[in-house]
């Protein structure tokens, strides 16, 4: 059955919207207050940040130098030189590479940085100036005319997003954008109704956590799962997905969806909710925007605190430490099963063996050192704990803290708790990327430079992405893994013990979720609630950090066919080494394939598996297993 579409919206101009001398002033007022803001935050860093951090740079490089000749080079340095020498990359690139951490420091986190504080104003502005809803009903006719120009074309390209591939918050460069038909989402970065009596949040697809989560907290309110990086969108959590530590009761960010607007292939726009177009609502996650593009969706929210309760349990053996993980996070399914009912509100869940903590999370920092973090919502700062502000710019790390505080705990005999305020929780990693940020710029947890540059963190993933050559990004395909696999709990040891096989990578994020019974592109196997595990490495494999030769196609497919074994998921955003079969027995595409038929989506937007398996991977599969393998 087709989706209802709805009719064409009419936009009533309201008198408060019409312009008139008085608006206009006032218009130009503010927009005169944000250009100047943004004109002094240009010149401080042009004159004052810019030079700065060059100098800073240089001197980093020269200092680096001056140690290579007196004590030798460092090992991580000199292993990136036996690679090197592996690799045929010129004597630049390989000055590029071996300078990647001054060059950061010189350039890309200043610039980085300033483009961060001129889009928040920009968007700022422009809440301010339009009237979200009226602008919203204005941007979505423009979406649609894009489509009916597209039909006119003749309608042989593939449509995707007009968004850069740098602006993605991934290590992929979106090369399949350069022959398609580009639609432009002009300016869908709107809050457009904050509705706390009915608990929904409705926006266009391109606000991100760092916009959207602040706003509803000033309300004192949060999102059921908020995901961990700032840069993240709406859009990409739903046609993508999202998960944190809060997902082993509340699920994947697309659990929390109530309603999602779209617009098909056939320039049509439409909604669909679980009672509303079902199928189609429940094809669209994870579906990268293969059957339609998001115009708005509605998320149901939660009440929060100003502070969440954070206690670190050491672990010194891994099957203990999977005890605990697994016993706490399983006590999450129930409220999943139960519709998805706050923790925090539900009278089932009373202090006690079956207590259900809010937040879990999991770091594996070698075989045997691990520890287990339980947190929770709270009002003040408990005599039980300490404060603990992890969103300073000069705080160590997040994952390098929690060592700490593991071991502070082992010592002491009993666990370590903190109070956080909860913005510094939800966005714990971001500063370090995780732990990348200690393979981009190695001294970026010293105390030096968290006092002087740590306010310039973290640095955005579309200008690491643009100031890195090809021949150099080249050299890091073949020396770096960013992968997440979901995985059925039960697996978890095994799991871990395949990720030590073939990545041997350090520390590893374990975070649990539930999984609901559907018929999208990702379930669990029966018709119950399930719990899942993300297990995240990120990071440079160990037999590099060795200097010995690593296959990088060979191990992440051996991961890739391990996870396809267990009725486990890759997240699309890493870069995936399945051939289009393999994708097809991991991933359950029958409802996904069905519709885009009905809808006509397959003539015309691309495949999924086509925007996840880029042209370069498709051309090392073919090397390895011919052109059947991606047909």
């Amino acid at each position: 059955m087709l989706p209802t579409t709805q009719k064409d919206i009419k936009v009533e101009i309201r008198p408060e919207d019409r312009e008139t001398p008085c608006r206009a002033a006032r218009n130009l007022c503010i927009k005169m207050y944000y250009y100047g803001r943004i004109f002094c935050w240009a010149v401080f860093f042009l004159f004052v940040v810019l030079p700065i951090s060059m100098i800073a740079g240089l001197i980093y490089a020269l200092l680096r130098v001056v140690r290579s000749c007196i004590c030798g080079a460092d090992p991580g340095r000199y292993i990136e030189q036996v690679n090197l020498r592996k690799s045929e990359v010129t004597p630049f690139r390989r000055f590029l590479v071996l300078n990647r951490a001054p060059m950061v420091l010189a350039f890309v986190l200043p610039i980085s940085r300033f483009y961060q504080i001129y889009r928040r104003l920009t968007n700022d502005m422009a809440q301010v100036l339009a009237s979200a809803p009226l602008e919203h009903a204005n941007r979505v006719q423009k979406v649609k005319a894009q489509f009916e120009t597209w039909k006119k074309e003749g309608g042989n390209r593939r449509i995707v997003t007009g968004r850069p591939g740098w602006q993605r918050v991934s290590l992929k460069h979106s090369e399949y954008k350069k022959t398609s038909f580009k639609v432009t989402l002009e300016r869908m970065s709107d809050i457009l109704e904050i509705n706390t009596a009915e608990r929904y949040v409705k926006v266009e697809p391109l606000v991100n956590m760092g916009q959207l989560v602040p706003a509803i907290m000033k309300k004192g309110w949060t999102l059921p799962v908020v995901p961990e990086l700032e840069e993240l969108t709406v859009g990409g959590m739903i046609a993508g997905t999202g998960v944190e530590s809060s997902s082993h009761h509340s699920g994947l960010f697309q659990e929390f969806c109530i309603e999602l607007e779209l617009v098909l292939a056939s320039g049509e726009c439409v909604t669909c909710s679980r009672t509303q177009q079902p199928e189609l609502f429940e094809a669209f996650f994870w579906s990268y925007g293969t059957l339609g593009f998001l115009m708005s969706a509605k998320l149901r929210i939660i009440q929060c605190e100003p502070y969440v309760r954070l206690v670190y349990y050491p672990f010194d053996k891994e099957s203990e430490f999977i005890d605990f993980w697994t016993k706490e996070s399983q006590k999450g399914v129930r409220f999943a099963e139960a519709g998805g009912n706050d923790v925090n509100l539900s009278k089932d869940n009373e202090p006690g063996e079956t207590h259900c903590a809010r937040f879990i999370e999991g770091l594996v920092f070698s075989e045997n050192d691990g520890v287990v973090m339980l947190g929770e919502f709270a009002s003040k700062v408990g005599n039980d704990g300490t404060y603990y502000n992890h969103g300073a710019w000069h705080q160590p790390y997040f994952y390098r803290h929690a060592s700490d505080a593991a071991n502070k705990a082992r010592k002491s005999g009993k666990p370590v708790v903190e109070y956080l305020p909860i913005r510094s929780y939800y966005y714990r990693h971001s500063r370090s990327v995780f732990w990348e940020m200690e393979n981009i710029v190695p001294l970026g947890d010293s105390p030096i430079f968290r006092w002087g540059f740590g306010w310039m963190l973290p640095p955005s993933v579309g200008f690491l992405k643009i100031t890195t050559p090809p021949d150099v990004q080249k050299f890091y395909d073949t020396k770096h893994v960013v992968q997440d696999m979901l995985v059925p709990a039960t697996k978890l040891a095994p799991s871990l013990a395949t990720f030590r096989k073939h990545f041997d990578i350090y520390p590893l994020w374990v975070c649990p979720m539930v999984l609901r019974p559907n018929r999208g592109l990702v379930h669990p196997t029966g018709d119950k609630y399930e719990l899942f595990v993300d297990i995240g490495a990120y990071g440079v494999p160990g037999e590099v950090n060795k200097g010995k030769d690593y296959d990088v196609v060979k191990e992440i497919r051996a991961v890739e066919e391990y996870v396809t074994s267990v009725k486990g998921y890759e997240m699309l955003y890493a870069d995936s080494y399945m051939t289009r079969n393999e994708f097809g027995k991991m991933f359950d595409r029958q409802l996904y394939d069905s519709l885009r038929k009905q809808l006509g989506a397959d003539k015309a937007f691309p495949d999924i598996y086509d925007k996840i398996v880029e042209p370069k991977r498709l051309a090392q599969l073919k090397e390895l297993f011919g052109e059947e393998a991606t047909k």
